[in-house]
C-alpha cells in the first residue's frame, strides 16, 4: 500500500510544469537545510545562553553565601569577647548592692569596650546583655534588664530548653533599636551566659540589619531573578523584588515556598533545579548555610534568554538570505544548462534592457519557454509604443519643471544677499549688526534645509544658542540661556526643531509678559534607558485651568482649545516624537502660575 502510494506521488510530482519542478527543487536545496540549520543553532544557542545565565546566578549566590559567612563570624567573635571579658561576667554574676564608684568603674572600665567593639564592627546594628541581676542598673545601650525581653515568646521556649546555648532568630523585630519601639527587622544571635554551676547570669544579644546580614541582596531590583531565604521551621524572608515577581507569575508567596521546598526534597547543601513556573521557564539556585539552618534560594527567570534568541534569529536570517542568493546563482545556472532555448531568450532581453529594441525570437514549439518567448515579443511591441508616449510626456513635464523653477525663489540668492548685508555692517565696523545677520543665516539654513529629518543634539542647542542672541537684541539681552547637558548625549540624534518652539513658547508666553526679562535652563540626562530633556523659565507660569487642560490633552493626545496659540507648539513637538519613537514617549508639562514653567521632553536611549 505504501510503494503504491509513493510511485503515485512520484508520477505526479513529473507531471509538474516547469515552474513547480523549480519550487519543489527550491524547497529541497535551500529551505529544508535551511531550517534544519536555524532550529539547530537556535537550540545551541539557547542552551548556551542558558548555562551562562546561570553560571552568573550560581556565582552571585555564592559570593552571598560568603558575604553570610563574614557576617556569622562577626556575630560569634563579638559574642566571644563578651564571654572572655572575666571582669564582664564576675560584676555581672555577683549579686549584691553596688555603689556608685564601682558602678561608674564598670562602665568606664568594661563597657565601654563592648560599646566601641559595636562601633568599630560597622555591620553589628546592636550589641546587648541582657541580665538576670537587679543589683545593677541598666546601662543603655548596653546593658539591659531581662525582663526587657519577657514578650518574646522564643525567648521563654529558649530559656527553658536547657541544652540550647544559643539561638539564631531571623527576621526579628529589635523593639529597643533608636527611635525606641521602631520595629526594624534585624537578624539576631542569643547566647545565654551561665555561672559555673548553671544558673544562668543573663543572655547576649548581637543583632544587625537584616538588609545588611544578606549583604544587600534583599533589596537589590531585578526583572527576572529574585532571593529567598527560608529557614528549618518554615520562616520565609523575601526579596523587594518578590511582590511584582509573584504578581506577574500570578503566584502567592506561600504557594511558591511550597512548590520550592518540593523541589528540593534532598539534604544536598547546594544545587541548581530547572522547573517551569505557569508555563514560564524558570530555574533555581539554592545552599545551606548550616549555622544558621536555612536555604537561599535564587530564582530566575529566562526573559533575557529570549531576547538573546531574538538576536540571533536575525543574524540566522541574515545567513538565511546568503544562502537565497547563492542557491539563487546555482538553479540560473541549471536553468541555463538545461533549458538551451531560454538562452535565446534571456539575451533577447539583454539586449531590450540596453535600448535595441530591434529583436527577433525563433518560436518553433509551444511550450512553456516559446509562450514565453511569444509574450516576451509581444511586449516589446507595446514597450515601443509605450516609451514613445512617455518620451513625449517627460518632455511636457521638464519644460514645465523648468518654468516653475524659473519663478522660485532660490535660497541661495538669500543667503548671498545675507552675507553681502554682513560683509557692508563689517565695513561700517558695526560688528553687532554682522554677527546678528550670521546668526540669522546660520538659523535659516537650519530651519530650510530638511534634508535631513532627524539632527544631532548638540546642533539642537547650537540653533537655540543662534535664537536666544537674535531675541536678546529685541530684548536687549535680558533673556539668559543656561545649558547644562551631558556630553554623552550631545551626538545623540534627535528629531529636527523640538527644542525652538519650546523656547519660543518660553519667551512669547512666559518671559515677555512679565516685562523684565528672565533666564531659560535647558537640562539633557540619561535616566535609565530615556533621555530627558528639561526647558526650564521662570517667566509668568500658566493658569492652573489652562495647564490641566493642555496636560489633559498631551497625555490623551487629543485637540482641545488650549492648542490655539501657546499649546500649538507643544502639540507639533509631540506628535513629531511619537511618530518617530512611539506613544511612551513624548512631552510633560508642568507649571506655577507667577513663578516657572517646565517642559521635560522623554526620549529613548540606546547604550548599544
Amino acid at each position: 500500500m505504501k510503494h503504491s502510494t509513493l510511485k503515485h506521488i512520484i508520477k505526479n510530482i513529473f507531471k509538474f510544469n516547469i515552474r513547480q519542478k523549480l519550487i519543489l527543487t527550491y524547497i529541497f536545496i535551500v529551505a529544508v537545510p535551511l531550517s534544519i540549520l536555524q532550529v539547530n543553532a537556535f537550540y545551541r544557542v539557547r542552551i548556551m545562553t542558558e548555562k551562562e545565565y546561570i553560571n552568573n546566578v550560581n556565582f552571585e549566590v555564592s559570593k552571598l553565601k560568603n558575604d553570610i559567612m563574614k557576617n556569622i563570624e562577626q556575630f560569634i567573635k563579638a559574642t566571644q569577647f563578651i564571654l572572655n571579658n572575666q571582669e564582664f561576667i564576675e560584676f555581672a554574676s555577683t549579686y549584691q548592692e553596688r555603689n556608685v564608684e564601682d558602678i561608674y568603674s564598670f562602665k568606664v572600665n568594661v563597657l565601654d569596650k563592648i560599646e566601641y567593639l559595636q562601633y568599630v564592627n560597622f555591620n553589628i546594628n546592636r550589641i546587648r546583655f541582657f541580665t538576670n541581676n537587679h543589683f545593677i542598673p541598666e546601662m543603655w545601650p548596653t546593658l539591659y534588664h531581662i525582663e526587657r525581653l519577657k514578650n518574646f515568646k522564643f525567648i521563654d521556649k529558649f530559656l527553658s530548653d536547657k541544652k540550647q546555648t544559643s539561638l539564631w532568630k531571623l527576621n526579628n523585630t529589635d523593639i529597643l533599636g533608636p527611635p525606641l519601639n521602631s520595629d526594624e527587622k534585624v537578624v539576631s544571635l542569643y547566647t545565654k551566659v551561665t555561672d559555673l554551676v548553671g544558673n544562668l547570669i543573663g543572655i547576649i544579644e548581637v543583632n544587625m540589619k537584616i538588609d545588611e546580614f544578606f549583604a544587600s541582596e534583599l533589596s537589590r531590583e531585578s526583572d527576572n531573578s529574585v532571593t529567598i531565604a527560608i529557614s528549618q521551621n518554615g520562616d520565609a524572608i523575601f526579596s523587594k523584588q518578590t511582590p511584582p515577581f509573584l504578581k506577574r507569575l500570578n503566584l502567592s508567596s506561600k504557594k511558591l515556598v511550597e512548590l520550592l521546598e518540593d523541589k528540593v526534597k534532598t539534604i544536598e547543601s547546594e544545587g541548581i533545579v530547572h522547573f517551569k513556573i505557569n508555563k514560564n521557564s524558570a530555574a533555581f539556585i539554592y545552599t545551606y548555610i548550616p549555622v544558621l539552618g536555612v536555604k537561599l534560594y535564587k530564582i530566575i527567570l529566562f526573559d533575557e534568554l529570549t531576547k538573546k534568541i531574538n538576536e540571533i534569529t536575525l543574524q540566522m536570517l541574515g545567513q538565511a538570505l546568503v544562502l537565497i542568493i547563492i542557491s539563487s546563482i546555482l538553479i540560473f545556472i541549471l536553468i541555463t544548462l538545461i533549458l538551451k532555448k531560454l538562452r535565446q531568450v534571456i539575451l533577447s532581453m539583454r539586449a531590450v534592457e540596453n535600448g535595441n529594441f530591434d529583436i527577433s525570437i525563433d518560436i518553433k514549439g509551444d511550450d512553456e519557454i516559446d509562450e514565453l518567448a511569444q509574450h516576451f515579443l509581444n511586449m516589446v511591441e507595446k514597450l515601443k509604443i509605450l516609451i514613445g508616449e512617455m518620451v513625449r510626456r517627460e518632455v511636457a513635464q521638464k519644460d514645465a519643471q523648468i518654468k516653475a523653477l524659473q519663478s522660485q525663489i532660490n535660497a541661495h540668492f538669500i543667503y548671498n544677499v545675507l552675507e553681502n548685508i554682513k560683509m557692508m555692517a563689517e565695513y561700517s565696523e558695526n560688528y553687532d549688526v554682522s554677527d546678528a545677520i550670521t546668526k540669522l543665516g546660520k538659523m535659516m539654513r537650519y530651519n530650510m534645509s530638511w534634508k535631513r529629518k532627524f539632527v544631532t543634539l548638540k546642533e539642537e542647542i547650537e540653533n537655540i544658542q543662534n535664537y536666544i542672541s537674535l531675541m536678546n537684541i529685541r530684548y536687549d539681552n535680558e533673556i539668559k540661556l543656561l545649558v547644562n547637558v551631558d556630553n554623552e548625549i550631545l551626538n545623540i540624534e534627535v528629531p529636527k526643531l523640538i527644542l525652538q518652539p519650546i523656547v519660543e513658547n518660553a519667551i512669547n508666553y512666559g518671559i515677555e509678559p512679565k516685562g523684565e526679562g528672565g533666564s531659560i535652563f535647558i537640562d539633557g540626562s540619561i535616566i535609565g534607558n530615556y533621555i530627558v530633556i528639561s526647558i526650564i523659565d521662570d517667566g509668568l507660569g500658566i493658569e492652573e485651568e489652562k495647564l490641566v487642560a493642555i496636560q489633559t490633552a498631551l497625555e490623551n493626545d487629543t485637540e482641545t482649545e488650549c492648542y490655539h496659540g501657546q499649546g500649538i507648539a507643544l502639540k507639533n513637538v509631540n506628535e513629531r516624537i511619537k511618530l518617530a519613537y512611539g506613544k511612551e514617549f513624548g512631552i510633560k508639562i508642568d507649571s506655577k502660575f507667577g513663578e516657572f514653567t517646565k517642559v521635560t521632553i522623554t526620549l529613548p536611549y540606546n547604550r548599544f
